[in-house]
């Protein structure tokens, strides 16, 4: 079935519509959710707003990718784009669990900052007679995050001190024979 040119370009501007308008609703929901995640990133700390514009890039021409594939016969399979399918998502979400509750432990403990903590360090700097303290307060969020990133990104490089001999766990012996 032949669609709209117009509308087809038209929701492929939207991360996710595109890929909805032409049956693909996994696929489109997890560029939409990966979309909205790279917005809240990016107001968060803003060069992680970036990705934003990739993930734009990537489902504006993975609508037309779609639309090749369709008219040449050969459609892809919908799917969710990082985890597979939903079932697999589904069985991923149990065992992360920890994950999940430090991300919201996060986003609660922003959320803190932003309504609570924030407009008290802005008063308290402006009474101390400290000019632009609205910009020192503001820097915090973003300097926090690059830290965690930093962090985070030494730990996975294997740049983290290696665990002392008593820490490790006893190697277990096996007697038999290869």
């Amino acid at each position: 079935m032949k669609k709209n040119a117009i509308l087809t370009f038209l929701c492929a501007c939207v991360p996710g519509a595109g890929q909805m308008y032409y049956g693909y609703m996994q696929r489109g929901l997890s560029l939409i959710t990966l979309f909205c995640g790279a917005f809240f990133l990016g107001w968060i700390a803003e060069p992680l707003a970036l990705i934003m514009a990739i993930v734009w890039m990537y489902s504006f021409f993975d609508t037309y990718d779609l639309i090749r594939h369709l008219a040449s016969g050969e459609p892809k399979e919908d799917g969710l784009l990082l985890l597979g399918d939903v079932e697999t998502f589904k069985r991923l979400i149990p065992q992360h669990n920890k994950l999940l509750g430090w991300g919201l432990v996060a986003l609660g403990v922003y959320s803190l900052y932003n309504s609570v903590l924030r407009p008290l360090l802005i008063d308290l700097l402006d009474r101390m007679g400290i000019d632009y303290a609205w910009r020192f307060v503001n820097m915090i969020p973003t300097v926090v995050v690059a830290a965690l990133l930093i962090c985070a990104g030494l730990w996975l490089l294997g740049l983290h001190p290696a665990p002392k001999p008593e820490e490790l766990p006893p190697y277990p012996h096996h007697d038999e024979e290869v």
